[in-house]
């Protein structure tokens, strides 16, 4: 479904948002190869980030609310990718957590993840490669800065580097290497179990 590939964008901030709007569905839509789909690659992200989270504060992560968060849980739950644990804090409250399947799935996802960004870059020199990630970031800057989130996202804006899965031997390349610049993955102390979302 090509809903406006046909559209020809009249300025180049028209342009700016064509090429969102063609790229967005397809990079949220579960692709052959992955084992997880997107909102659970983000809830899985949150928690490798995080570590173990009291639900509460997982949706607040999350920007959804308790009840959504509660019902992904459940259904992660069932996949064996998150777990509770009494929280050390509250005996009457608990927290999530991924297990080793959780942690597993959510590296092979980015994985994938970043084979698919570095296969749609295949032909691109090294310096088109390195212009196109300062252009992105200082645009995910501005558009961070005009934006209002909470400010339990301040997670997301630097956790990547910090727990980014090591690229397959197939994604070792360059542009892989600008993606996970840390190497190896963060330790696996107190991570949490994968929660698919709606976001």
């Amino acid at each position: 479904m090509q809903v406006n590939d046909a559209y020809s964008p009249q300025t180049p901030i028209e342009g700016v948002m064509h090429a969102f709007t063609r790229i967005g569905r397809r990079l949220k839509a579960k692709q052959p190869g992955d084992t997880i789909d997107h909102s659970a690659h983000i809830v899985l992200f949150a928690l490798r980030c995080n570590g173990a989270l009291r639900l509460s504060d997982l949706a607040g992560r999350l920007e959804l609310d308790a009840s959504t968060t509660s019902r992904h849980v459940r259904s992660l739950e069932q996949l064996g990718l998150v777990r509770r644990s009494p929280d050390p804090d509250d005996g009457r409250a608990f927290r999530v957590e991924l297990t080793d399947e959780g942690i597993e799935q959510w590296e092979a996802s980015a994985r994938h993840r970043m084979e698919l960004l570095s296969a749609a870059m295949e032909g691109w020199s090294d310096e088109d490669v390195q212009t196109f990630e300062r252009l992105m970031t200082r645009f995910a800057d501005g558009v961070a800065a005009r934006t209002e989130a909470p400010s339990s996202a301040a997670w997301a804006e630097k956790g990547w580097a910090a727990v980014a899965p090591r690229p397959s031997s197939r994604a070792e390349r360059s542009t892989d290497q600008d993606f996970a610049a840390s190497g190896d993955p963060a330790p696996r102390e107190n991570t949490d179990k994968n929660l698919e979302s709606t976001k």
